[in-house]
């Protein structure tokens, strides 16, 4: 009987040798510290593929760094001997990394397969395998057998789960930091100084400070500003405040920059004219990316108000599809009303992985979010997937003219 779990300087040699012979070599990775059917699945569809599977397996440091102290579940050489037990598996082999982009360089695969809900531009091995002609496939994720769920659920003490009735992660029970940070400065074209304007009593940067503070699923709020004068202010009412470069194109790449000293695993962009922020729809952006690894970004919405909303193109619309991940964002009315369907207002409040915002700011414009001036776009363009959110009970008026200050301070007036 063949050794399965073997070295990948000595995998190398037999994958080469099978390769001369025309045999074609299927690659796939993961932690598997929760071996579950799943799995098994996805193995046994990636084996149909070609010849010779071979599994790379992330050690215990590596899982460690992806997943916090808590995981692996099981030691790594339990693990490899769990994977060579199955008869679809070839090749098991560890690797420290946290992702296989050297493990596949050293073996080149002819086909480089993934499960669940990944998009292969979101991958960081996609251009590994690309780069000598190899193919990257992605099977369809096996409808209730996320391992993520099953984690969340293991850490709840729930003793039974059967599909979809998995509780939602909650503040008692959520590992990864959380931190709200706001991006503010004081060269806004429509309305100078915005952060620093008085609305009853109080300047509009502490009004969303503690408005963001009073979300129970953040860990932290701070302002990343380039201007003395918003850090004096945030830090006179108590609030903590990081300096950021003054040459940002836009307020995530200063939210970039400051989650790059930051440590926790989701980061949300605030906006910093939204001195009516609704903490439970923050919340709910929180539960909706700490409940699944696969979702890189998330953002709100809520229903368009009324005919003058539809046709304002400052008024920003979204479409989903059924499982709520965002197809297109607009200024113009989408869906056109040829039939009556829901049209949604996107609510620029963003949830980030914290490495996949860093990513993010790093990918260059697309043509769509040029063309309508929309950020957002750029990360659908770029094969990203956003989940999108229903803020609760609508959406508060934001700052963004004169009119919109005055009826804010109406509203607020004698609630300071």
């Amino acid at each position: 009987m063949k050794t399965k779990i073997v070295r990948r300087a000595v995998l190398k040699g037999i994958l080469d040798e099978l390769r001369q012979q025309g045999r074609r070599i299927v690659f796939t990775n993961g932690c598997f510290d929760i071996l579950h059917v799943g799995h098994l699945r996805c193995l046994q569809e990636a084996s149909q593929l070609g010849d010779c599977l071979v599994v790379g397996l992330n050690t215990d440091d590596s899982v460690r760094q992806i997943k916090g102290e808590g995981r692996p579940f099981v030691p790594e050489f339990e693990r490899a001997e769990l994977l060579a037990g199955l008869g679809c598996v070839d090749y098991v082999t560890l690797f420290a990394e946290t992702t296989p982009t050297k493990l596949i360089a050293e073996l080149r695969p002819d086909i480089h397969v993934k499960g669940g809900d990944y998009a292969v531009n979101q991958m960081p091995e996609t251009e590994a395998v690309r780069s000598y002609g190899g193919e990257v496939v992605i099977l369809p994720e096996v409808e209730g057998k996320s391992t993520t769920r099953l984690v969340e659920t293991l850490r709840a003490g729930a003793e039974h789960v059967s599909g979809d009735r998995i509780p939602r992660p909650s503040a008692g029970r959520r590992r990864e930091r959380a931190v709200g940070i706001i991006p503010a400065r004081l060269a806004a074209t429509r309305l100078p100084n915005k952060p620093l304007l008085d609305i009853a009593g109080k300047p509009m940067i502490q009004r969303v400070y503690e408005r963001a503070c009073e979300a129970g699923l953040l860990d932290e709020v701070l302002v990343a500003t380039p201007d003395e004068e918003i850090r004096h202010c945030v830090e006179s009412f108590g609030g903590k405040a990081v300096m950021t470069s003054a040459e940002h194109r836009s307020g995530t790449d200063r939210l970039a920059e400051a989650a790059q000293s930051v440590d926790a695993g989701i980061i949300l962009n605030i906006q910093g004219d939204e001195p009516l922020l609704d903490p439970a729809a923050v919340d709910l952006l929180v539960e909706a990316i700490a409940g699944s690894a696969e979702i890189p970004m998330a953002s709100l919405m809520c229903p368009l108000a009324d005919e003058k909303e539809e046709a304002d193109p400052a008024v920003v619309k979204v479409v989903t599809d059924r499982r709520g991940f965002a197809l297109y964002f607009s200024r113009a009315r989408i869906p056109f009303p040829r039939h009556a369907a829901p049209a949604h207002k996107h609510i620029g409040v963003y949830a980030y992985r914290r490495e996949f915002l860093l990513t993010f700011a790093g990918l260059a414009p697309t043509p769509l979010e040029q063309t309508e001036s929309l950020e957002q776009l750029r990360a659908l363009e770029h094969g990203y997937r956003i989940k999108m959110v229903s803020a609760p009970d609508g959406w508060p008026a934001s700052v963004d003219t004169p009119e919109d200050l005055e009826k804010v301070r109406r509203i607020l007036e004698g609630k300071s």
